[in-house]
């Protein structure tokens, strides 16, 4: 079983135009960033296809999407236990639940969704998936946590 920890942070995106920043809600997985986590197993699948439209940009370097993602600034409990969704990206399929969205502004265009599904005692996720790419999560795996603690660790980060 794995731990989890939410947490509010700031978070200071590079297109706000004054400068601002707000308080998203951050997922640790055993301690690391689940933003982390997700990088680096995009990271393979992210350099092949930067290879491959290295032509489309060139002379520039073709964008490296490997962990282009923001938390959000807070999902509510019943999101994060699978159940009625907060918000529904385009393209995601029945069933699967927005974990990040896209670091550009507009949450919903680029997001990794999994299935949620909590029991009486645990919590999983399962089925990381780019709404947009094909690409292997297997790093990651699937994610089962302790239920009581899951719905801890969110109430005390959304309400301290």
């Amino acid at each position: 079983m794995h731990s989890i920890e939410f947490r509010r942070v700031p978070y200071a995106p590079q297109w706000s135009v004054e400068g601002g920043s707000f308080e998203v809600l951050e997922y640790l997985i055993d301690g690391v960033s689940f933003l982390e986590l997700v990088r680096r197993a995009e990271l393979p699948d992210a350099l092949a296809e930067q290879a491959e439209r290295a032509h489309e940009f060139a002379p520039e370097p073709a964008p490296l999407l490997a962990g282009t993602y923001m938390y959000a600034q807070g999902f509510s409990l019943e999101h994060l236990l699978g159940g009625e969704p907060d918000m529904v990206p385009h393209g995601a399929e029945e069933g699967e639940t927005i974990l990040l969205g896209c670091d550009c502004g507009i949450f919903d265009c680029w997001a990794l969704t999994a299935t949620i599904t909590a029991g009486e005692d645990t919590v999983t996720w399962s089925n990381l998936r780019n709404i947009y790419r094909d690409w292997n999560y297997d790093s990651i795996g699937t994610l089962t946590f302790s239920r009581r603690l899951y719905e801890t660790s969110w109430r005390t980060a959304r309400f301290g």
